[in-house]
């Protein structure tokens, strides 16, 4: 288990770094209006690389789903295990097996699959800190509790923004920003899976 959560902490920290290193290959990417997905996309020069590694990414969080169900072995762990299976399966392995087109008013049945995959996943892990939080505090766990609470309700409200921005009315306002939203909703979404990763690591030394 130690070997696997370090490689765990080490994806989660490339999933949030690795596009900004993409982005540089790939011109007019603005990561303040644009997904992430759109580094994936078939228009996207850096595609293989972007796709791949959501693959690998996905994969590994199957695992750690599997892995938090195994500390905390409870109802609420099994809820989790699956969420998190959604996540990497839908928003990760889907994602990166079928691409979607750039060009929204074009979209293909790879986009298609792309998008419910995606919406899928990423609302399965929105989820996953509040039942973090209860998980933790069944185990008497307050603080780590405490904090996955905050997680959740920083994800949420970005998420929020997200969909929000995504409506006609709100094109001219700050939650036009969708990359940025989408960016933070998956940062707070990754706290309390970091946080647990680090806990066990520290629990073998």
């Amino acid at each position: 288990m130690k070997q696997f959560l370090f490689i765990w902490l080490a994806v989660m920290v490339i999933d949030n770094l690795l596009p900004f290193l993409l982005a540089k290959y790939y011109n007019g990417y603005d990561h303040k209006m644009m997904a992430l997905s759109v580094l994936g996309c078939k228009q996207s020069p850096v595609k293989w690389y972007y796709n791949i590694w959501c693959i690998i990414s996905g994969l590994v969080f199957v695992i750690g789903g599997g892995v938090i169900h195994s500390v905390f072995a409870n109802r609420v762990s099994v809820a989790i295990w699956v969420l998190v299976t959604l996540y990497g399966i839908g928003c990760e392995i889907l994602s990166g097996l079928f691409p979607l087109n750039e060009d929204r008013e074009n979209q293909d049945a790879s986009s298609k699959i792309h998008g419910s995959g995606s919406a899928l996943g990423f609302t399965a892990l929105l989820f996953c800190p509040l039942l973090l939080s209860i998980a933790s505090i069944m185990t008497d766990l307050y603080i780590w509790g405490t904090i996955c609470v905050l997680s959740f309700v920083g994800a949420l409200t970005f998420f929020v923004f997200f969909i929000m921005g995504e409506k006609e009315k709100f094109s001219q306002t700050v939650l036009r920003y969708g990359g940025l939203w989408q960016r933070m909703t998956l940062a707070f979404s990754y706290l309390p899976f970091l946080i647990f990763g680090i806990r066990r690591l520290l629990h073998f030394c």
